[in-house]
Formats: structure tokens, sequence, C-alpha cells
């Protein structure tokens, strides 16, 4: 909105922005991921850290909307690399046990930083303004992003992705990844399951308005729902440790269309409830698809083939808003509500297709 106000921008130069944000996130994984395969995943992480605050440090001298899009492809590109390259990290670190609890604590920790910061912002923003506190933020972003390189520097090497081993018989184009139709199974669902995560956040104020919720008290029920997509990615991996891949798929699934259902026909009165409980279910998938990369996918060929499941799942996630757009547009909010509670439930007969009998490191 700050922006917005100052460069006196309509809602379709917004929505570009947004694109320009997501896309660029997504458009640069796979390459980020193969540099990384080059230099070293650390090595990309830490420079993508700096370049992510730096990008932001720029944002805040923006004089036009061109430098705002020029700084967002900045950040988002350079940064957006480090969703493959760590996960592939924490995957070899836990190579054995634990992989999957592993990637929901790394993906809490995500969450936490995405409910604490946007708090923390505003409260500088109501202090000196949006160009100061960016400033400032994005100024601490690079200081945590030194420390960390620093850090880490002693173990880089530990951490280097091996080369990926050319094995008889595999066909070009596969990137390293030899079980096909795990894999193809999985990045179906993956696409599913952002696709249904983003459509609901973005109409979700509209249905709590339309339930007569008042505009003040919108933005704390998308807190409690973050809070709640916090502790799911975290629950989440622990529990799938314990139940397995497929039944945790398919229950948190199951739920989070349960959940958009009881939050469209239950009374306004109980979102206060139900929030917390959509926001576990419809987040908490995430961590287990994320460590179940690492179970179809050798370790030397890692990086490169999460980062072509971030890029393609990213990319689908920042395109999905504007489909259901479309079709709320043509048939109304409702409709695009139950589209997406719908959508869930076609994850569940995908996730009885995932063979991972073919463990590419067995």
């Amino acid at each position: 909105p700050f922006l917005a106000a100052e460069f006196q921008l309509s809602y379709g130069q917004i929505g570009f922005l947004k694109g320009v944000f997501s896309g660029s996130m997504s458009l640069f994984q796979f390459p980020m991921s193969l540099l990384g395969e080059k230099v070293g995943e650390i090595t990309v992480v830490g420079f993508g850290v700096l370049g992510l605050a730096g990008g932001f440090v720029l944002l805040s001298f923006a004089t036009s909307y061109l430098t705002l899009i020029l700084t967002f492809i900045l950040a988002k590109g350079v940064g957006g690399g480090q969703h493959g390259l760590s996960s592939s990290v924490l995957s070899r670190v836990y190579e054995l046990s634990g992989r999957r609890a592993a990637m929901g604590t790394y993906n809490f920790a995500g969450d936490l930083g995405k409910v604490s910061l946007p708090f923390i912002l505003t409260m500088l923003i109501n202090i000196w303004g949006w160009r100061h506190a960016v400033f400032s933020l994005a100024l601490g972003g690079v200081a945590v992003g030194g420390f960390l390189w620093w850090m880490t520097r002693s173990t880089r090497r530990a951490w280097v992705a091996p080369q990926p081993v050319k094995i008889e018989g595999e066909q070009k184009g596969r990137w390293g990844i030899r079980n096909q139709s795990g894999f193809r199974f999985l990045l179906a669902i993956g696409i599913l399951d952002i696709s249904v995560r983003n459509a609901l956040l973005t109409f979700l104020p509209f249905l709590l308005l339309a339930k007569e919720i008042p505009l003040g008290q919108v933005g704390f029920a998308l807190t409690l729902l973050f809070v709640g997509g916090a502790v799911g990615k975290f629950a989440c991996g622990v529990l799938a440790e314990w139940l397995g891949i497929i039944p945790m798929v398919m229950g948190t699934e199951a739920l989070t269309a349960l959940g958009i259902f009881a939050l469209f026909f239950f009374p306004s009165g109980t979102v206060w409830f139900l929030l917390p409980f959509v926001g576990i279910v419809l987040n908490g998938t995430s961590s287990v698809l994320y460590a179940t990369v690492a179970e179809i996918i050798p370790s030397a060929s890692r990086s490169r083939g999460y980062g072509l499941y971030y890029a393609i799942t990213l990319g689908s996630g920042a395109v999905a808003p504007l489909i259901f757009g479309l079709i709320t547009d043509l048939q109304g909010l409702s409709f695009g509500i139950m589209s997406a509670a719908c959508l869930a439930l076609v994850t569940i007969p995908l996730s009885r297709k995932l063979n991972l009998k073919e463990h590419p490191d067995s």
C-alpha cells in the first residue's frame, strides 16, 4: 500500500509487481541450483542472502515504477535459489534418518520470519516511514547474511554438492532424476498443493468480509492462519517420520479440503477456531513433499532436482491466483473457494501413485 500510494500505482501495476516478485524467484531456481553444483551450494546461498537484502536496500532508494521492478528482480532472482540449495544441503546432512523432521523445522523457521518480519516492518514504518524502515531492515539482513557466511566458512567444503554421476543407460535430459514416475506424481501434487494454498490466501480476506467480519479484524485472522501454518510445517514433518509419506499427504490434503468447506459453511464466530487448524493442514503438506524430493533423487543430483521442483511449483503458485481470479470473476466468490477445496481432493488419488520403491541411493 505504501508503494502504491507514493508511486500512484493501479491495481494492475500492483498485480504485475507481485507477479515479478514471485516469478523472479521461480525463474531463477533451476539456474541457481546448477550454479550451486559448480561453485558450492553454501556459496550460492550466501550470495543469495546478501543479494536479497541488497535488493531491498536499493528498493528504499527507488524513484520510479521501473526501478521497483528491477530491485524486485534482483532481490528475488538472486535470493530465490536458497530454497532448493538449502533443502539439498539439509537432505544430505540427514541422509539416513530424521530428514522429514529436519525439513519441517527448516520450513517452520522460514514461516517464523514471514510472521515476525512484517510485524517489525510495520512498526518501523509507523515510526520512520517505509523508505527508512525498509533500508534499516535490509541493512540488518546484509549483516545477518555476512555473519552466517562467516559462520559456515569452515565447514563449506563438506557441503559442496557432489558432481552428478552419469549412470549407464540414463537418457539425456533427465537431470539425474532416475525415478521419473515418482517425480512426476510428486511434482503434480506439489503444483496442486501450492495452487490451493495461494488461491485460498488470495481470496480468504474477501470470504471473511463476506461473512461480515470487520475489516480491522481480517489482518488478525490471517495471522492466525499463518501461525497455524508455521506449526503445521514443523508438526507434519515430524509426523511423517512416524506415519509415512502417503498417509500424511492424503490426510493433510483431505483435512485442507474439509477445513475450506468449514470456513465457507460454518458461522463467522467459528472462524477464529478454524483458521489455525486450516493453517496447519494447508501448509503442513509442503514439508512432507520437500523431504520426499530427496527420497527419489540421488544425492549427487539433488541440487538440480530441488531447483527443478521449486521452479515449477513456485511458478505454478504464481499463476494460480490469476486463474482462480478469472474463475471467481466469472462464477463468483463461492464457486472460486469451493473450486480450491475440490482441487485439494484431487491430490489424494495422485498420492497413491507415488512410487518410492526405487530409492536412488539404495
